[in-house]
């Protein structure tokens, strides 16, 4: 049985977390100098670079063992238990590394070194201040989760407010006997049906740098810059990784709906225009033959009788694209277009090398 796609702490995580750390170390010397307590700068930035990898690796732990439990949870809720646990978590390695290095600098005992910690006033304006920042952070991120991977950074920084050329890859990836399988639930079975298959699938798009473009109905449109799309196969073994997760939960699915996901997938990429749309709502949108042809590709799967099927202009782009199992099955038109496209179907998934094991 197939596992869930696996995620790893990426060094870039820890990275950040060690540079937070010293950025924060410094500015705390910068602000004692001329103070009653000064502090010495290396152990400063040693203490500093020691928390900020230790937070950064807890809370993505954290993270990891609440994935999926906040699923049907309103928007305070996640918020505040979220800010709950960071809280503590900050809390707990604050009192651990102060412990310790006030026992190996000043040589308290680490009893005395914590007391001395916790009873100090800086510890309470710290512990309000982190829950308080926590709370800010994490409802920003909340809402930021609205809108699509980057969206609303790009929108602040003015990117695509005119059109501009792009070059991305597109999967249109559809459910398969949906009409079926919204008969049989009604409307509101199918609609949390719906929400468990995306929900799911989350891990094996975030695991292959996929975007996701557009939810529509029981189809889900994923999207990856090229260069991304093209690394390690991503957009290709992207549908493999969905397909071999839902196998592993397949009886989940059964055992509550009576049916579980299956699907089908065109891929097609290259030039598209993408810029900002609306007044009322403000979103991106990409526009251009890429996505028309994308689709046709997808509604060729069960006339076919395949359910992965890419061009060829973004077959021959992919790594060690001989290695794959793939099969030609047809030369088309896409409707309204003169130019053919050569469509293959992908029997089996990709070799996946090591680098293109994913960040948590």
């Amino acid at each position: 049985m197939a596992n869930r796609p696996g995620r790893s702490i990426s060094p870039a995580f820890l990275l950040t977390g060690l540079l937070t750390g010293l950025l924060f170390a410094l500015v705390e010397y910068v602000a004692r100098v001329d103070t009653d307590d000064p502090q010495a700068l290396v152990p400063l930035l040693i203490r500093g670079g020691i928390m900020g990898v230790v937070l950064v690796a807890s809370m993505l732990l954290v993270e990891y063992y609440l994935k999926g439990r906040f699923r049907q949870k309103r928007f305070a809720f996640i918020v505040m238990v979220r800010a709950l646990l960071y809280t503590l978590v900050i809390t707990v390695w604050l009192l651990i590394i102060n412990m310790i290095w006030l026992h190996l600098s000043l040589g308290l005992s680490l009893g005395a070194a914590a007391l001395g910690y916790l009873g100090g006033k800086s510890f309470l304006i710290n512990l309000v201040t982190v829950f308080l920042a926590l709370v800010m952070m994490l409802g920003v991120l909340q809402v930021n989760s609205l809108h699509r991977k980057g969206e609303l950074v790009n929108f602040i920084l003015g990117k695509y407010h005119q059109p501009r050329e792009v070059r991305r890859i597109f999967a249109f990836i559809d459910l398969k006997d949906s009409t079926t399988i919204a008969e049989k639930l009604g409307h509101l079975q199918f609609g949390l049906f719906l929400k468990d298959y995306y929900s799911d699938i989350t891990d094996a798009i975030r695991q292959t740098e996929g975007e996701i473009y557009l939810y529509v109905g029981d189809e889900i449109i994923l999207s990856w810059p090229m260069e991304k799309g093209l690394r390690h196969n991503n957009a290709v073994r992207c549908f493999f990784l969905m397909r071999d997760y839902m196998e592993s939960v397949k009886e989940r699915y059964i055992r509550k709906y009576g049916f579980y996901p299956r699907f089908k997938t065109g891929i097609h990429g290259g030039p598209v225009i993408v810029t900002w749309v609306g007044e009322l709502k403000k979103e991106i949108m990409y526009l251009g033959d890429v996505l028309n042809t994308a689709s046709r590709i997808q509604e060729s799967c069960k006339r076919l009788g395949k359910d992965c099927l890419i061009s060829q202009g973004v077959l021959d782009r992919l790594e060690d694209p001989h290695q794959l199992d793939t099969l030609f099955l047809e030369e088309t038109s896409p409707r309204g277009k003169e130019q053919l496209v050569r469509i293959y179907s992908i029997e089996a998934p990709p070799n996946v090398s090591a680098g293109a094991t994913t960040p948590m």
